[in-house]
Order: C-alpha cells, then structure tokens, then sequence
C-alpha cells in the first residue's frame, strides 16, 4: 500500500478496496450512502465495492448522479442521505461521483441550498459529513483533492465548489476497479490527468516537489495511455494510469491555467471535462511557447519527443491516436460568440495560477482555434 502525507489518506494498490471497512471505521462510519451513477451498477463495479464492505454493515445506495453533477441530483442523494439517517458518502465513480460526493457532504450537513455554497464556498464549515472516495476512472484526480465542479443545472457551466472542509477523508484507489472502463473513456479520463499536470508543471506557484510529480505523471500518462486504452485487461498499464491520476490530483494543489479556464467555459452538462481539457490543451501550448520554452522543452523531453520538442503537435498526435476529437466542433459544440467566452475565460480563476494570462483578444485568437 502507499500513504502519501500532507494529503487525504490514500490506499493504492489492486485490492486496496478491501481496506475499506478500516477507514470507515476510522471515521466512525456506520451506515454510509454508496453514492454511484446507473452504468457503475449494471456494470457490476458497485457490487465489487459493497461485497468490500465489513459483514452486517447497514448501506444506502443512490445511483442517480448524472454523467455531469447537477444541483438537484446533489440535492436529492442528500435528501436520500437525511432520510435514513446515514453518517458518511462513499463516493463511487469518476470525477463525477466525487465531485457530486463533496457537494452532498455539504448539503446534508449545511442549512439552505447547495447553490448558496457554490457561489460562496466560504460558507462551508468544518463538520461536513465524512468522505471516502473510490475512484473508478483514472484521470480526474477528484479522490483528493478539495475542490469539484457541480452545474446549476443541465444547461449551464459548473460552478466551483472548493473548501478544505470538503477534502475527502481516505481515497481508496483500486485499479482493479477501473478495468471495465470503456476505451474512449479511458483515454478521455487519461488525458485529462495529462492536463492537470501540465498546467500544474508550468503553474507560476514555486513548488518543486509538486513539479516533480507533475512531470511524472506526464511521463506515466505518456508511457502506458495507449496501452489501457487498447486493452483494458492490461493491469499494469491501468495501474500506471490509475497513479497518473493520482499523481494529477496532487498536481492541481500547485494550480491550473488557461486549459481549464477554457475547459469550464466550453463546458455543460453534456460534454466531457477531459475531452475538453485535452482539446484546448495544443492551442494554450502555443500560445505559451514564447514565453515558457525551457520549461515547455522539459515537458517535451518527459513525454519522449525528438527532434523539435513541439509538445502541441504532440499532444495533438496523442488525441489522435487515442481517437479522441480534435476541436470542439468535432464533440458537437455549438457556441459561437468569441467575445463572451473570451470574456468569461478571462474571468475564470484558472487564471490566478498561470505563468503567462492571455488577454481578452488572445484568448479570442485561442478559443477560435480550438473549436476548428
């Protein structure tokens, strides 16, 4: 098993799910809600994770999270959650699930709606209800970390719910658990660990040791990526990737960039996050180039390219081996008006973290490439 400090506890390895009776006891967990989606129940992955749990333990499961968590599908497994009682959330499933996992341990413990702490997260206080994550994708890096995305509703961009008081408890990251993901998915989920850690490795925060593991995990995704996705069975390549994620949500405490501002500003409930982080990704490279070329010439060295380190091209030979789209248009996204996404990327706090923030015109000239 690994532990890794100055974190949530995180137990790693094919297995680790049996550890998880240990950690709810921990937390005095008695009776948690299994929070899932419907694809991870028929899939048969829930039942992996429920025969885990220790002998006589009483569960609540609610499947009803959508592939992109809403507000109501949020506030309707903490309504589950009050209403039998539970003391903790098992959170089971990709960056979804989790993200939803957080909002319902503020919503279940918290006066009001949930959308009052998504547009003030300092509202949150400590005393939200325990958390353990169970990680079924290898990307989001959501088993970690102590912030999450959750839409208003199907229609309309996530806003960011983010508090240490929602850093989950224990992560248990089991690649066993990821083995049935679908191939597009897996390559989607796997690329999006990718971007996290290059946006967190050019981050302009000093932090050496985050920097580390971010160009790891590039290393990583790069090494064994096509591998999970040509043959899921591959349990050594799910388990690289499976830490890549991890290593992914490490990264993100040094900071993001102008991959997820963009990311969150194309994004609605109907179009998948990693697909939309490694689709911006080349174009937001580019426009770096002038500014960030040792620390771009790192990043090349530690995905294997030679001759040109050029790491947009490829990025863009990854997609497209990996059979994932390579512009916006291509995923079925309609939006047109360059000035309010420009002006809505600008404002994102994605920002904060970056080395070089792109102006509104450049953001523009960025956001019309990546859309195709």
């Amino acid at each position: 098993m690994v532990e890794l400090l100055g974190l949530p506890k995180v137990q790693f390895e094919f297995g680790a799910i049996r550890a998880i009776g240990a950690e709810l006891a921990i937390l005095e967990v008695s009776r948690p809600l299994m929070l899932t989606d419907k694809g991870l129940v028929e899939q048969g992955v829930l039942a992996k994770v429920l025969d885990a749990l220790p002998s006589g333990m009483e569960s609540i499961v609610f499947d009803g999270i959508p592939p992109n968590p809403t507000v109501a599908g949020v506030e309707a497994a903490a309504e589950v959650y009050r209403e039998h009682d539970c003391d903790g959330v098992v959170a089971v499933g990709g960056g979804s699930v989790m993200d939803a996992g957080k909002g319902v341990r503020v919503a279940a413990t918290h006066p009001g709606p949930l959308v009052d702490y998504l547009r003030d997260p300092a509202r949150i206080s400590a005393g939200a209800a325990p958390l353990v994550t169970v990680p079924t994708t290898a990307g989001t890096g959501a088993e970690i970390t102590m912030g999450g995305g959750i839409h208003p509703d199907p229609e309309t961009r996530a806003l960011g719910l983010r508090s240490p008081h929602i850093r989950p408890d224990a992560a248990i990251c089991d690649p066993e658990l990821t083995l049935t993901l679908p191939p597009l998915l897996t390559a989607a989920t796997g690329m999006d660990a990718f971007g996290h850690c290059l946006e967190a490795y050019v981050s302009k925060k000093d932090d050496p040791p985050g920097a580390a593991v971010a160009l790891d995990g590039i290393r990583r995704v790069v090494a064994h990526v096509d591998r999970a996705v040509k043959d899921g069975s591959d349990r050594e390549a799910r388990w690289h990737m499976a830490m890549a994620a991890l290593q992914g949500g490490i990264a993100i405490y040094k900071g993001l960039g102008p991959v997820h501002a963009l990311a969150n500003t194309f994004g609605d409930a109907d179009l998948h996050h990693g697909m939309l982080v490694t689709a911006s990704a080349p174009a937001v490279v580019r426009f770096y180039e002038p500014h960030l070329a040792p620390r771009l010439a790192e990043i090349a060295a530690a995905m294997g390219l030679s001759g040109k380190p050029d790491v947009a091209a490829g990025i863009e030979e990854i997609n497209d081996r990996l059979g994932l789209p390579a512009s916006l248009r291509e995923m079925g996204y309609d939006g047109s008006d360059l000035e309010e996404m420009s002006e809505d990327a600008l404002a994102s706090h994605f920002n904060l973290a970056a080395p070089v923030v792109p102006t509104r015109e450049e953001y523009r000239q960025i956001i019309a490439e990546v859309l195709g």
